[in-house]
């Protein structure tokens, strides 16, 4: 998912950066982003956005969730999944949980004493529910939880029964915003409602809104230790630009988007300034499979040989790719096949133009190389507001006019990408993730995965498989890697699935991303940083729970 946090596209649908709104703007105080009151202090949060509006519907795209970066500040999951610290994931609603019946069954045991902000008791009613209204408005699934029962034997219990085993899809199982059924069963169209009065159990509620600011206030009867701070202001600005003179300026104390040079332009400001941006995935070129001449596999092995991936990361500040597997190293190292260790891409102009004549294309005058009459030429699409995309975009042209290719830019806002890649109305883009990589597996079967291909013009609601792959060889894989009850026999299937990414390369990985964010330690502090990892830092509640006034 587009974001310039390299916010991704689950968590952009989700609301996690895109859209949001306030309704009368505290004022900041003088020189900080932050305000002080009788009630505790107001810190000012840094986000994107095209259009706010009064939308809270946790399901849909284009919220005015997106402003808060989705962190669960007012709709929670069952669980936090950790992208910063692989494998310690945060019990949430979810107070313990366990697998049986060949990780076909799985059972939650719920927190005690949790209430909706109407005052109202949350039961695992409540998630029953909602995990039904996923499955009978499949659009409003932008989680991709799979289909199974889902009962309470006990107020406190929820069992899911799935057909297969489904141990490996736990973070998209549990990550699921739960809403209060006591509201929300009566709503006709949950595709279209708007929820503009939301009502959570989370440990802040609107205060409130207009199109300038969102202002979140601690919800005081929440069922952890309530926040140390009495309020989050967030407010929207246009690009990433913008956010960051918010920041350098201390007229924001948290960001999640992505800063140019931030040692020089921003961490050297002031003592206080901080900005950390652990690695959290692999992205690239993604093409759209169903679109000549991206469909053609010689042309996309003649991209992959002729660019230059540190160019391309340099534009960002980001690293280059460095696994043939799109793996992101070093953190899945251990995850790579024995065949495809140490086995890095390889930057070759003249082995790319071979690999496009060997399959038929010439080059024309014009210096670009054509086939059957038609020039090898195709858009790249994403949101004008995002620069560090804009930045590497633009080194690809270069590169590949180089070998013959031409590459023409297509800006669009950032409301629109989701939609437009979703049903397939693209040639290629860039900022594919569609979450950070809990997993080796979670990897490819968000970005390669057959069984969730979806045809042109008909939306994927979870964002994997945009570019439409379809493999025989690689759909059986998936399908047998649940049935898999070793890590031996896991692995086996895994080292097959890298193969077929190698060999038929549905996407072109080019650059590891990462977490950006940023914050002011001059009026708050408790965030993670590298020497504390405990959480990322992009703005979310995990982390707002720990903040305290400096």
């Amino acid at each position: 998912m587009n974001t310039s946090v390299q916010i991704t596209r689950r968590s952009l649908l989700a609301g996690m950066i895109a859209t949001a709104g306030g309704l009368a703007l505290a004022s900041c105080s003088s020189g900080g982003g932050s305000s002080s009151s009788g009630n505790g202090l107001t810190i000012t949060v840094a986000g994107q956005s095209d259009n706010l509006t009064q939308v809270f519907n946790p399901f849909l795209e284009n919220t005015a969730l997106g402003v808060t970066y989705n962190g669960s500040f007012i709709y929670e999951p069952l669980v936090q999944i950790n992208t910063a610290d692989i494998g310690k994931d945060i019990p949430w609603l979810a107070k313990s949980w366990e697998w049986s019946n060949d990780n076909k069954t799985f059972t939650v045991t719920l927190q005690d004493n949790v209430k909706w902000t109407d005052g109202k008791p949350f039961s695992a009613d409540d998630v029953v529910f909602t995990y039904q209204l996923l499955q009978k408005f499949p659009a409003l699934n932008l989680q991709g939880v799979p289909a199974g029962e889902v009962s309470s034997p006990a107020p406190n219990k929820v069992v899911f029964t799935f057909k297969d085993p489904s141990e490996q899809l736990f973070p998209s199982i549990v990550s699921a915003p739960i809403v209060a059924k006591h509201l929300w069963e009566s709503v006709k169209d949950p595709t279209s409602h708007q929820d503009p009065n939301p009502v959570g159990t989370g440990a802040f509620k609107v205060g409130q809104f207009s199109p300038q600011s969102l202002l979140l206030t601690r919800n005081d009867d929440y069922w952890q230790p309530k926040a140390q701070i009495a309020a989050i202001r967030f407010v929207p600005y246009k690009d990433n630009s913008t956010v960051t003179n918010a920041m350098v300026q201390g007229q924001a104390d948290w960001a999640g988007t992505y800063i140019a040079n931030a040692d020089k332009t921003f961490t050297s400001k002031s003592k206080n300034y901080h900005f950390w941006a652990p690695r959290a995935g692999t992205d690239g070129l993604i093409p759209n499979l169903e679109r000549w001449p991206l469909s053609d596999i010689a042309v996309r092995k003649a991209i992959s040989l002729g660019v230059n991936r540190k160019q391309v990361a340099a534009a960002s500040g980001e690293q280059p790719a460095t696994s043939v597997t799109g793996l992101p190293l070093p953190t899945y190292q251990s995850s790579v096949s024995a065949q495809y260790k140490g086995v890095g891409f390889v930057e070759d102009k003249a082995k790319a133009m071979q690999t496009l004549e060997a399959a038929g294309y010439a080059k024309g005058s014009d210096g670009y190389y054509a086939k059957g009459g038609k020039r090898v030429e195709f858009s790249c699409s994403f949101p004008a507001a995002y620069t560090e995309i804009a930045a590497r975009v633009q080194v690809l042209v270069s590169q590949l006019k180089d070998i013959g290719i031409k590459l023409n830019i297509d800006t669009t806002t950032v409301d629109d990408i989701n939609p437009r890649t979703a049903k397939g109305d693209f040639d290629s883009t860039m900022g594919y993730p569609v979450s950070p990589t809990p997993r080796a597996f979670s990897f490819y079967n968000d970005t390669m995965n057959p069984n969730l291909y979806y045809p042109i013009g008909q939306s994927t609601p979870s964002f994997q498989n945009i570019e439409r792959f379809k493999d025989d060889e690689a759909a059986e894989l998936f399908k047998q890697y649940p049935l898999a009850t070793t890590d031996e026999a896991r692995q086996q299937i895994l080292d097959k699935i890298e193969t077929v990414f190698v060999e038929k390369l549905p996407w072109i990985p080019m650059f590891y991303w990462g977490s950006y964010s940023s914050w002011s330690t001059a009026r708050v502090t408790g965030f993670p940083d590298q020497d504390n990892p405990y959480f990322t830092a992009v703005p979310n509640v995990v982390v707002a729970l720990r903040l305290k006034p400096a």
